[in-house]
């Protein structure tokens, strides 16, 4: 055992897979398990004990003979790894809840960035994402990362939130006065499609970038240039996610 535990929070706090009519479970640690499924973490780093358990609340261990059976295999890690990877994650409702908000929040931030209002054009604002996910009650998956549900939530979110990820092209010509400075900045906010210096020191260049961040950009590029730049929205290119 790599580390002591509290045996009342071992059962909001486990791996739990039931396979081949036997229970077996892994005591973990919630934040690296979750970070283990999604490859982001070692197994010993998602356990708080390397013992594979018929019932952790109990402390009882699982039969070596059951594991070779079920798992044909009696190394721990190994088994822990299928017990995590394909099993169910028990964890406190307080974690829960924060695993959810955490969650939301990603998936929120990525709609402002790639998002934008079907009607107008216009960004979305936090708030309103947030009222649609409650109206459309949709059901955010704790254990799945935000970027694999995006399409889901999306498609959950559409009757009460009407959302485009088109795309924009824009035409950006910035002085020479400014041009160095800001190049980092333009190179953040979008996809640079081509560039060039010019003789005079100016630089040009065409961005795509979401529909929705296209004001927003274009007030910031403004306001950092002082009016100082030129900025042609070039074409539209139709949304990818439907």
């Amino acid at each position: 055992m790599r580390q002591t535990y509290d045996k009342e929070k071992i059962s909001l706090n486990v791996a739990r897979l039931k396979t081949h009519g036997k229970n077996f479970e892994v005591v973990i640690d919630p934040d690296n398990a979750v970070k283990y499924r999604h490859g982001q973490a070692g197994i010993r780093d998602a356990l708080k004990s390397e013992n594979i358990f018929k019932d952790a609340v109990k402390g009882e261990l699982a039969s070596e003979q059951h594991m070779k059976e079920v798992f044909k295999t009696n190394d721990a890690l190994r088994i822990a790894e299928r017990i995590i990877r394909d099993g169910s994650i028990q964890v406190s409702d307080e974690y829960r809840d924060k695993l959810r908000e955490e969650k939301k929040k990603a998936i929120i931030e990525m709609l402002l960035r790639d998002g934008a209002d079907a009607n107008t054009g216009m960004p979305l604002t936090a708030t309103r994402i947030s009222n649609a996910l409650r109206e459309a009650k949709v059901s955010i998956d704790i254990f799945k990362k935000a970027e694999d549900q995006l399409e889901e939530v999306v498609s959950k979110l559409r009757p009460v939130l009407p959302i485009t990820f088109e795309k924009k092209i824009l035409d950006i010509r910035i002085p020479a006065s400014n041009a160095a400075r800001l190049y980092g900045f333009v190179d953040s906010q979008g996809r640079i499609i081509d560039q060039a210096w010019l003789s005079d020191g100016s630089w040009s260049c065409r961005i795509e970038l979401a529909a929705g961040m296209v004001p927003g950009f274009m007030d910031e590029l403004k306001s950092r240039t002082h009016g100082d730049v030129e900025i042609k929205i070039e074409s539209k290119i139709e949304e990818k996610k439907k």
